[in-house]
């Protein structure tokens, strides 16, 4: 593949690291001009460097928070008033905060602002330009949790879930002005996700292939290049007859192979999300 994306202008969101990043590199190859959203300005200004020593064309236009809409406001601008246009948004800022030092309540609003009010804003920062030219490209990040949840996560997997009703929403409303709307559920992926987690379970890594190998059916966690791939599709001319389609990239996970009770669940000790059985059951 080459030159797949030539001439067009990508935002994505959570561009810094993880999926993002991949994401970010793969569109750059592509041709395409990237501007990366996310926060760690340091790795933010790295990154772009290191996709224009490569020959690309990437931006780092300082911070974007998308809690923030006055931080959401200023990069499109930024990419807008460089570059006169954006022709692929891809959203993939998210977190969770579980395990962090915060109440209940904090839990709840951080991780609705970020997953699914982040979002949203940014989709609707961006589409009047989109409209304008009646041509784009909007790609959401969902979770396989969202509706196959391996473990509880009950903000976290409804913000997710209300991703997926935006992504069909606009995916009708917009379809008959040139504007494609997609979703990617991604599986277990190895990315910095999963650091949150290490004080319950300092062995991720050795936790991720036993993951991989109970609960995926190809055997082996994700790596962010392999969201990447499908990150392409949804933005290139590949998918231009697809639209509102939320797809799992999840290695069999979600869509062919489901238990009731997953080993995660079983392994994880019950303040990471587990669930303690009473009477010695498995």
């Amino acid at each position: 593949m080459i030159d797949m994306l030539k001439g067009q202008v990508a935002l994505v969101t959570g561009g810094t690291s993880g999926m993002g990043e991949a994401i970010a590199r793969t569109y750059a190859r592509e041709g395409a001009a990237v501007v990366l959203g996310g926060l760690g300005e340091a790795q933010g200004k790295a990154i772009a460097a290191d996709i224009c020593a490569s020959g690309g064309v990437a931006r780092f236009y300082g911070e974007m928070d998308v809690t923030c809409d006055e931080s959401i406001s200023s990069v499109v601008g930024a990419t807008v008033g460089e570059f006169g246009k954006i022709d692929i948004l891809a959203t993939f800022a998210g977190r969770t905060f579980d395990g962090e030092k915060l109440d209940a309540k904090e839990i709840y609003d951080l991780t609705i602002d970020v997953n699914m009010t982040g979002t949203y804003n940014t989709v609707f920062t961006v589409l009047p330009y989109m409209k304008e030219r009646k041509s784009g490209k909007i790609i959401i990040c969902s979770s396989n949790g969202a509706f196959n949840p391996p473990v509880t996560a009950y903000v976290y997997h409804m913000a997710k879930a209300a991703c997926e009703s935006l992504t069909v929403n606009l995916a009708m409303e917009l379809a008959p002005l040139g504007i494609r709307v997609n979703c990617i559920k991604p599986g277990a992926v190895n990315t910095p996700f999963w650091d949150g987690l290490r004080a319950h379970a300092p062995d991720i890594d050795g936790l991720l292939r036993d993951v991989a190998a109970h609960e995926i059916p190809m055997g082996r966690v994700g790596t962010p290049d392999d969201i990447a791939g499908p990150a392409l599709f949804f933005a290139s001319q590949l998918s231009s007859y697809v639209t509102g389609l939320c797809m799992y990239v999840a290695g069999g996970m979600g869509y062919v192979y489901s238990h009731p009770q997953t080993f995660l669940m079983r392994t994880m000790p019950e303040s990471a999300g587990g669930t303690a059985k009473a009477g010695g059951e498995e």
